[in-house]
């Protein structure tokens, strides 16, 4: 119906929580009748017929991921994550001026049962690199999926990375990737360019999802693949996308940090002046982000890099047309979200009064996707623990882990912050929402 969360909650008489939870993608979600029954009749009764079109679109691009989420969901997130309230509730708040997790609006309502994927990660990383490395050519392949079903299925895969549900979207990729690769090799010229184009897309999302995830070699696998698949139909925002992730996966390792600086600069320069379309703009855009993470990283004034980037954002705020024959782009990109990077990058240069000072002008509920939401969080997180206040960083982190669980337990960052808090916290903490969170994200004591 393309009203705004607020708007659609008060259509349907529910708690704007209740709609953000659903929008976001964190989790299955199963309503209550009543619950149910509103929908059914606001739909009846109150949509147009395009709203209807665009609903059955819809449903049909997520299918494949949702059936794969219902067979996978099987537990109940625990309470802390669930949403319930979190120790110290507006502390946070009243400390920086931090707006409270429930402001943004992304944990759960009492209203539903929020169901959350058994980590079933791990099964289906070999199947994914198998894709990659065979590139279509496999026996047992089945019907080939006609384009128009694997660009709403990649678009599918998008909306999964920006939830950080990482497991939902590693079920779809390996039969994707297959697919892809077959259209682009021997499909027609016009399958062939959209397969390519499509391809540089889901290499992108699965080089972004396996970094998180600690899976480096596949990652810059799937790097490789979208650099590929971007060369052969000589797409710009596609060369952009795939150096971004390339350098992301060389800065992960402390001897190629170098490395992910010149490839990032080098690309941002050269393809910089081309940036015409939306695409091409949120692409560089993304890129100038990364080589200001890598150049503080590498002890460098990252500035610059920031400043092209709040350019490329500013472009945007004006009328830009999109290349509608590509799906590449990356439609989290603008201010609020060069904001977010802002943070990353100065705790990169440990220097966490900046970061505080810089969530202090930021509202979460500017940020585009939960996965960005959360990350703000993190850095808040960070930023308190590294200051010494671990009670603020551990209302950060909760907060970031009631906004998207499944990531936040599997980001590096995460873990070490929440080690270093273990080593240093004062006993009644360690033993209470601390050691638990230690529990969930894997930290193990010596």
């Amino acid at each position: 119906m393309r009203k705004s969360i607020r708007q659609f909650a008060a259509l349907l008489g529910v708690e704007t929580t209740t709609v953000n939870n659903w929008r976001s993608g964190l989790s299955a979600v199963k309503p209550r009748s009543v619950t149910q029954s509103i929908l059914d009749t606001t739909y009846a009764q109150r949509t147009t017929s395009e709203d209807r079109a665009r609903f059955e679109e819809i449903v049909a691009e997520g299918e494949v991921a949702w059936k794969n989420r219902r067979a996978m969901s099987s537990r109940h997130v625990p309470p802390t994550a669930a949403g319930a309230l979190l120790p110290h509730d507006g502390f946070i708040r009243d400390r920086f001026g931090v707006p409270d997790a429930g402001a943004v609006g992304e944990g759960s309502s009492n209203e539903d049962t929020v169901l959350v994927d058994v980590d079933d990660f791990p099964a289906l990383v070999t199947d994914i690199e198998t894709a990659f490395w065979a590139a279509g050519n496999v026996a047992d392949a089945g019907p080939l999926r006609p384009i128009p079903a694997l660009i709403a299925t990649s678009r599918a895969v998008t909306r999964l990375n920006m939830a950080g549900e990482y497991t939902a979207l590693a079920a779809i990729l390996a039969p994707l990737i297959t697919d892809l690769y077959r259209h682009a090799l021997e499909g027609r010229p016009v399958e062939q360019r959209s397969a390519w184009d499509t391809l540089v897309q889901v290499a992108f999302d699965t080089s972004v999802v396996m970094r998180a995830r600690g899976h480096l070699a596949l990652a810059w696998s799937a790097a490789r693949a979208a650099q590929d698949a971007a060369r052969t139909i000589d797409s710009l925002p596609g060369f952009a996308a795939a150096t971004f992730v390339s350098s992301q996966v060389l800065l992960a390792r402390p001897g190629s940090m170098k490395a992910a600086l010149d490839c990032a600069e080098s690309t941002a320069a050269m393809v910089g002046p081309r940036a015409r379309t939306a695409n091409d703009i949120q692409t560089v855009g993304m890129l100038h982000l990364q080589a200001s993470l890598a150049t503080a990283a590498f002890g460098g004034d990252p500035h610059d890099h920031l400043d092209h980037a709040a350019e490329y954002a500013a472009r945007l705020d004006r009328p830009v047309a999109t290349d509608s024959s590509s799906i590449i782009g990356n439609t989290t990109f603008g201010s609020s979200n060069v904001a977010l990077w802002k943070m990353s990058v100065a705790m990169e240069a440990r220097e966490p009064d900046t970061v505080l000072a810089l969530a202090q002008n930021l509202d979460p509920q500017t940020l585009p996707t939960a996965g960005r939401a959360a990350q703000y969080f993190v850095e808040v997180g960070r930023a308190a623990a590294s200051r010494g206040d671990y009670t603020v960083a551990l209302d950060a982190l909760l907060r970031a882990e009631r906004i998207a669980p499944e990531q936040v337990r599997n980001v590096d960052t995460v873990q070490e912050v929440v080690g270093f808090m273990m080593g240093k916290a004062k006993h009644g903490l360690t033993t209470g929402e601390l050691g638990k969170l230690a529990q969930r994200v894997g930290v193990v004591m010596a």
